[in-house]
């Protein structure tokens, strides 16, 4: 099982402007009893969820789904066509008519359990997005499959986080009391070790005030330049060839949300860079200006404190801004800095400015 980081804010960020405007988080490596303990509690969570009844757990995601605000419905299991919830999002700029699979598996899901969903929304005429839910993991080739298609992948550990965000703690109390040790005695007896645990990814929130749209973008990069054009996620490309940076709409109160998976990235990658831009094709005289009292938010996984950055305030002379970046440093830990840099040139100039070619429409 791959190590996980854990998050740590830098101490007495007044002392100078400086180290006000340096990190303040950073991911270290954490190999303690108290880490895996953590993880032996998410075992026994995801245990939870394995042992629910198939409808009781297709219920229960169509009752997260409405908490999260959707309209939903549950399919008759003799007609479903493959699908266990039909959800509607009445948003305005993210709705749409929603197919839902739920997958209770304690190993990876297939890749072709994912094309089969990817081929049930082709059929299906009313369905604009499709999502699938598990108790256990995707593999690389099925994050690279649903790259650009309108299909969402949700983990085990994304589940919990989602289940435990609108308030369903009551589905996992069981876990918080099987064990005063949640250290110990996990070696054996138990079956705990049958489940293959999902590695949680980071999720790096953005919020701001007003009612502008602003898209988020991050390129993965070695030093100043991304490693390709496919290693750019944005609102075309949701997603790296190897999944481990998603742009995921929807998620919660945050205006945008990336998924990081920071021990997944890319060995040659050292550098993940932050951009917003306004929406210039839809709104040609959109800016920054807009862009006010905006917050990064970091939540490194369960039982960890998340981390916030103030960042200044967008401009009205540009149309994207660099709000920072993460650096790797030899040991392997993640730096974040709070780059700022403005573009009167919007998404374009940024990405080209990172090595990127880019064909004018």
């Amino acid at each position: 099982m791959p190590r996980s980081r854990k998050l740590h804010r830098l101490s007495n960020p007044d002392t100078s402007e400086r180290h006000a405007q340096r990190m303040l988080f950073r991911h270290l490596r954490d190999d303690t009893n108290a880490n895996r303990g953590r993880m032996a509690k998410r075992v026994r969570e995801l245990q939870l969820l394995l042992a629910m009844d198939p409808v009781e757990f297709e219920q229960l995601i169509a009752r997260l789904m409405e908490a999260m605000g959707m309209k939903v419905e549950l399919t008759a299991r003799s007609r479903d066509g493959g699908v266990d919830v039909r959800g509607i999002d009445t948003d305005p700029f993210r709705g749409g008519n929603v197919i839902v699979q739920v997958k209770r598996y304690r190993d990876t899901v297939t890749p072709s359990a994912v094309r089969d969903l990817y081929g049930t929304l082709q059929h299906d005429r009313a369905a604009t997005k499709g999502v699938l839910v598990t108790t256990s993991r995707f593999g690389p080739s099925s994050h690279q499959f649903v790259a650009g298609k309108p299909i969402t992948l949700i983990n085990g550990a994304e589940l919990v986080g989602l289940l435990k965000h609108h308030g369903f703690h009551e589905v996992f109390a069981a876990a918080h009391h099987d064990r005063a040790d949640d250290g110990a005695g996990d070696q054996g007896g138990d079956g705990l070790s049958g489940i293959e645990l999902a590695t949680e990814p980071a999720r790096l929130l953005l919020h701001w005030t007003g009612e502008e749209e602003y898209d988020i973008a991050a390129l993965v990069c070695q030093g100043n330049r991304a490693l390709s054009d496919e290693h750019l996620v944005f609102y075309n490309n949701a997603s790296t060839p190897d999944g481990s940076v998603r742009l995921v709409t929807g998620y919660g109160d945050a205006n945008a949300c990336l998924m990081v998976d920071f021990d997944a990235l890319p060995a040659d990658a050292d550098r993940l860079v932050i951009v917003a831009a306004a929406d210039t094709a839809n709104r040609p005289s959109a800016t920054m200006a807009g862009f006010a009292g905006p917050a990064l938010i970091l939540e490194a996984g369960a039982d960890q404190a998340p981390a916030v950055v103030h960042l200044a305030d967008g401009a009205e002379t540009n149309t994207a801004m660099r709000l920072g970046r993460f650096d790797r440093d030899s040991a392997g830990n993640w730096d974040f800095t709070p780059a700022l840099a403005g573009y009167q040139g919007g998404l374009h100039q940024a990405v080209v400015a990172y090595g990127l070619e880019v064909e004018d429409a």
